[in-house]
């Protein structure tokens, strides 16, 4: 099975124990080796996807940690910068709906092209982005050159457009700069939180249609309790949510990348493929222990299957 390079953030999630409304309320917080790009590696490997994680984390006992969390699940670190920065931690609450956050960035922005950047391109399929490295330079500038070097190569560009108008840096566009790389992207998966923050305020069809607009060739956008609309530009489709009893949202997203991929790899379309990334993202919301691997694609296809019946 082909690889998937993922670029972005590895960060400390700083959880809350409990349920807040604010932040502010929180008084005991559990610590996670995490962020978007961290996650999806962990879960890929587990559903025997290898992936090419280009990131950055600091030379501290988290950043040292984090690595060496990565390397117990048998994650390539090859490519993981160490620089003089603190490594980023996020603070978030707990929450069975969209959480609150506040993010500590340091090392996470300064990523760089390793030395022979043709080597994290070979036998790969995908390109996974996030908002975060396009928000800060030089992070900006990296991505811009491996945006340019996976169009040459064939390599399908997909985003996470999880965009934050408080992680970009001052005076920049963040909004324009997502929307010009639109049209190089192959699949994004979008929640309804992401495109408010990106389009404004708007219905899920309206912002299925935005995203296509600026170029996007597959729309996978996520509705939370709602379920999903996938559209691939001529044909739309909604499935429903296929958590039954909603723990906690944390990595939801990033299991749903991960079930994403499996599918499109084993060549079904965006559709079945969607269907496995619901499957996946059901069984994380499930499950208030984030260290639990995803299960394996015979167990996600049942899910699949019951939630798509129910």
């Amino acid at each position: 099975m082909k690889k998937v390079v993922i670029v972005g953030e590895l960060l400390i999630d700083m959880i809350s124990e409990e349920y807040v409304d604010d932040l502010s309320e929180a008084r005991v917080f559990r610590r996670y080796f995490a962020g978007s790009p961290g996650n999806l590696a962990v879960n890929l490997k587990s559903l025997n996807i290898e992936p090419v994680l280009l990131a950055s984390v600091g030379n501290d006992s988290f950043g040292k940690g984090y690595l060496r969390w990565l390397k117990e699940k048998n994650i390539d670190t090859s490519f993981i910068r160490i620089a003089d920065q603190p490594t980023s931690i996020v603070i978030i609450s707990k929450s069975k709906d969209t959480p609150q956050f506040i993010p500590i960035r340091g090392a996470d922005y300064l990523l760089e092209l390793p030395e022979d950047p043709d080597s994290l391109f070979m036998k790969v399929a995908f390109l996974h982005l996030t908002s975060w490295p396009l928000s800060m330079k030089p992070a900006r500038e990296t991505a811009k050159i491996l945006l340019k070097m996976a169009a040459k190569k064939d390599v399908k560009i997909c985003l996470d457009p999880n965009f934050r108008e408080l992680l970009w840096e001052k005076g920049h566009d963040g909004r324009a700069f997502l929307k010009e790389i639109m049209k190089s992207v192959y699949l994004a998966k979008p929640s309804l939180d992401d495109s408010f923050h990106i389009f404004g305020k708007g219905s899920p069809e309206r912002y299925v249609e935005l995203f296509h607009s600026y170029g996007v060739e597959n729309v996978v956008l996520t509705l939370g309790a709602e379920g999903v609309l996938i559209s691939n530009g001529r044909t739309s489709m909604h499935i429903p949510a296929f958590a039954k009893n909603v723990v906690d949202t944390t990595g939801a997203g990033d299991a749903f990348w991960s079930g994403l991929y499996y599918g499109l790899l084993q060549g079904f379309d965006v559709f079945d493929a969607a269907k496995l990334g619901n499957a996946a993202a059901a069984f994380r919301i499930e499950h208030e222990d984030k260290s639990v691997p995803l299960p394996e694609f015979s167990q996600l296809k049942i899910i699949a299957e019951m939630g798509m019946t129910s």
